[in-house]
């Protein structure tokens, strides 16, 4: 397999074979019972100062890097020439510019963007504000022949991805902008794609054209084994304490970290600090959108000893996380993250 190449937080160069490598995340059940957490009330959580976890908003700095391409191959595309065609089965083909697209209403989408390579716990993922032309608008203008079935989308890069009309959500943006800033050309300037729901994969960065076809192009991942419907699985993720963390008994310290079920709504999040034996509802901060990730935390004071965190998200009607281990290929990493810690 061709290894693609990225950088999430920690600022690290990986390859997605050695990221396949070293996934993995072992269960034990060395936790005490003793300890005692308790449920958290809004007031009490004063999130944006808890230290060591995620902001709300991932800056355009901080948000993860994937590509096919080595970093100096990548499309840098400023002060460039610049269209992007909708063509195929249309009755009008489309070639817009960048400042013919800006001219066009505007839509705003909460997104979390997640990476199919994120292992369980990884940082390839962040939540942000989107800003561009909704796609449906652009193919309603274009006028969508009737044997019209399935969008292929074509980077400057050649990348090309590919998704059936029936699924295609109508939030799916044409984004030009993040945060209220500018793409920078490295998350692809001066478009790309946001299709919330979906990994990273199905959202091609330097997006050049739009084709609209009967049949489907089997896209560049998933003619390498990677899943064809790249649909988020849902997740969730210790933030802190970080592993190996020492703590002091009877100090009380706040569990927490971030969660998302790929635009499905959460009920709930649980923490387990003896290994998954038992479970306590943390407080989960209600969301910017239906595609945003959410905060959550859990006040817990500790006795001495080892503990074995672990979290899960459990969506409204109860479906609860996939809890079997599962490395990102082809569907994505499943599993609850765990962190160890000692308490002295």
């Amino acid at each position: 397999m061709a290894p693609f190449y990225g950088r999430g937080l920690g600022g690290f160069l990986i390859s997605r074979r050695k990221l396949l490598a070293v996934l993995g995340v072992l269960a034990t059940r060395n936790g005490r019972q003793g300890a005692k957490a308790r449920s958290a009330t809004p007031s009490r959580i004063a999130w944006d100062r808890v230290p060591g976890l995620s902001l709300e908003v991932t800056s355009q700095g901080k948000l993860y890097i994937v590509s096919k391409n080595p970093a100096i191959f990548n499309p840098n595309l400023k002060g460039r020439p610049y269209s992007l065609e909708v063509g195929g089965l249309v009755e009008k083909p489309l070639k817009l510019g960048l400042e013919e697209l800006k001219s066009l209403p505007a839509s705003h989408l909460w997104n979390t963007l997640v990476c199919i390579s994120n292992p369980v716990g990884g940082d390839l993922i962040g939540c942000a504000r989107w800003t561009g032309v909704p796609l449906k608008f652009l193919l309603d203008r274009a006028g969508m022949k009737p044997q019209a079935r399935w969008l292929v989308f074509e980077a400057a890069d050649g990348y090309r991805e590919s998704l059936p009309l029936v699924e295609l959500p109508a939030q799916a943006l044409i984004a030009y902008a993040i945060n209220d800033e500018e793409l920078e050309p490295r998350h692809g300037y001066p478009t790309r794609l946001i299709l919330p729901g979906r990994y990273g994969m199905k959202q091609p960065k330097w997006l050049t054209r739009i084709l609209v076809l009967e049949r489907e192009e089997v896209g560049y991942w998933a003619q390498r084994g990677w899943s064809r419907q790249a649909v988020i699985r849902t997740l969730s993720r210790i933030d802190v304490p970080r592993p190996g963390a020492q703590l002091k008994e009877g100090e009380e310290v706040l569990v927490a970290g971030v969660a998302y079920a790929g635009g499905r709504p959460l009920e709930r999040v649980e923490i387990s600090t003896d290994g998954g034996l038992t479970w306590q509802r943390a407080e989960l901060k209600p969301p910017h959108g239906q595609f945003a990730w959410q905060l959550w935390a859990l006040p817990w004071r500790p006795l001495q000893g080892n503990y074995t965190l672990k979290v899960r998200a459990v969506e409204v009607g109860g479906r609860v996380q996939d809890p079997v281990d599962r490395e990102p290929l082809p569907e994505g990493a499943s599993g609850y993250h765990t962190v160890r810690v000692r308490v002295r």
